[in-house]
């Protein structure tokens, strides 16, 4: 389960850093329309993420003190 985890995040990780790559490397050729394209994926990639893991860590922190209360 934890080689799986560590796979998916690095290929996030890389997806991330191509992107933010490409965004660049088509600002500079003056591409200005597709890379506010990338950048919106981008944005909305990172949105997902951020709310996947508040939600998750709103779950863990519901949990511990539920536990804790029926000590």
């Amino acid at each position: 389960m934890e080689k799986k985890k560590l796979i998916i995040f690095l290929s996030f990780v890389l997806l991330f850093i191509s992107l933010f790559v490409s965004i660049f490397i088509l600002l500079f050729n003056g591409y200005y329309k597709a890379a506010l394209i990338l950048f919106g994926v981008l944005m909305f990639l990172i949105t997902l993420i951020t709310n996947s893991t508040s939600t998750d860590n709103e779950v863990y922190i519901y949990k511990k003190i539920h536990e804790n209360n029926r000590k």
